[in-house]
């Protein structure tokens, strides 16, 4: 690491490792902001449009993320036609076929695991992979699902966990799902129990995290035709409405909130609803102790508020140690160079209030983690800093450059 070089444009790209440089600003003019679809919403029902031979319209507003675009072009490699427009995304899908080539994932854990258990319904080998963020994850649970259901899975070994060579199909009739450290393996096997070729009895093990997400997933299934989910699954035919309407992605607000109180600004968001995925969390003040196990995406904004603000804890979050990176480890080292002390527990962290925000004095690390990076470059927005993964923001939010008016 070496000392940030000085704010000034004569400064050329000394340093090998890719970074960014973002001033302190004022304040930003704009009085709304716009957000972009949620990745959580426009993955599930892209894919589920895709399995039906009808055209559903995605409707949304903004720009979806590239977590989001790297579910839209697998689909396009099986066969979907996915066309976007100034209103969304029309889909109009059919049946899966195998790919010719690897699905690649990008970033997006979620498209992986979505993916890994409908590719196993074509019954050939489909291999999935990632970037260097993705294969260096964890995906030993979606790996042991897929085995526990008598899917064939081979994948990298070391500290590489990906690709993935899955070759179904599903045979077993009882399966035993951890839903302790996400909700995305079983989210994953209810999309795709429309492919079964029998019942499949489910037995959920561990504390169940990441419910809303789990829910949303039931959501969209049933009302793809998907019967009422107790413990088992069948076969059932996918028939999506005709049209959708995509949500904002409204955990992003929790960066809006942490910009207005650095400036005592009042940048707002306007949303149509509220819905599944809104971490009211946010509609409350930011103090005492917090369960975030419903909105763990939230950790790392939330843990700079409390610091700035005052204090308390944030438990629930024992999960988010396996999200883009160790976000309770991570959250304690980024926030650091920000001069702001945060102190890691078994679930979450906790920390004292009424702390100020520094400058950093060496290039900041946000290990390719979109939440993690753009905490850092909304702090930077009151000290300046140098942060590294300058472009891993794009993968939720494309136009967050505009809120720290990164050039």
């Amino acid at each position: 690491m070496k000392a940030l070089r000085k704010w000034s444009p004569s400064n050329g790209p000394t340093n090998p490792i890719k970074t960014t440089l973002i001033a302190p600003i004022e304040n930003n003019p704009m009085a709304k902001l716009s957000l972009p679809p949620s990745k959580s919403h426009l993955i599930r029902w892209a894919m589920m449009a895709a399995l039906q031979d009808n055209k559903t319209m995605l409707r949304f507003e903004g720009i979806p993320g590239e977590d989001a675009e790297s579910m839209r072009r697998c689909l396009i490699q099986m066969g979907a036609i996915i066309e976007s427009n100034d209103d969304g995304w029309q889909v109009n899908g059919g049946e899966f076929r195998r790919p010719v080539s690897v699905l690649h994932c990008g970033n997006s854990a979620t498209t992986l695991r979505l993916l890994a258990i409908q590719v196993a319904s074509l019954a050939e080998p489909v291999m999935l992979d990632g970037d260097a963020n993705l294969r260096a994850r964890d995906h030993s649970i979606i790996v042991q699902l897929l085995q526990d259901l008598g899917v064939e899975v081979s994948q990298g070994s070391g500290p590489e966990r990906l690709p993935l060579l899955i070759k179904g199909p599903i045979n077993n009739s009882s399966v035993k799902v951890d839903v302790s450290k996400s909700s995305q393996p079983l989210s994953a096997l209810i999309l795709a129990s429309h492919s079964l070729n029998q019942e499949v009895k489910v037995e959920t093990t561990g504390k169940q995290v990441s419910q809303a997400h789990g829910e949303l997933s039931k959501q969209v299934a049933q009302q793809c035709g998907m019967p009422e989910f107790d413990i088992t699954l069948n076969k059932w035919n996918v028939n999506p409405p005709s049209e959708v309407k995509i949500p904002a992605d409204s955990s992003l607000l929790a960066f809006i909130h942490l910009f207005n109180h650095l400036h005592a600004s009042d940048i707002s968001v306007e949303l149509e609803t509220k819905d599944i995925l809104y971490p009211e969390v946010l509609d409350s003040p930011i103090q005492g102790k917090i369960d975030l196990g419903m909105a763990n995406d939230l950790i790392t904004p939330i843990a700079a508020l409390m610091c700035l603000q005052n204090g308390g804890e944030i438990v629930g979050v024992a999960h988010a140690r396996h999200k883009e990176s160790n976000r309770i480890e991570k959250t304690v080292e980024m926030l650091k160079s920000f001069a702001l002390e945060v102190e890691a527990t078994a679930d979450g962290l906790r920390m004292e209030g009424g702390q100020e925000v520094a400058a950093p004095t060496e290039i900041v690390a946000c290990f390719g983690d979109h939440r993690m990076f753009m905490t850092a470059a909304v702090l930077a927005t009151k000290v300046g800093a140098e942060l590294d993964s300058p472009r891993c923001y794009r993968v939720s939010w494309p136009e967050f450059s505009e809120l720290v008016q990164m050039k």
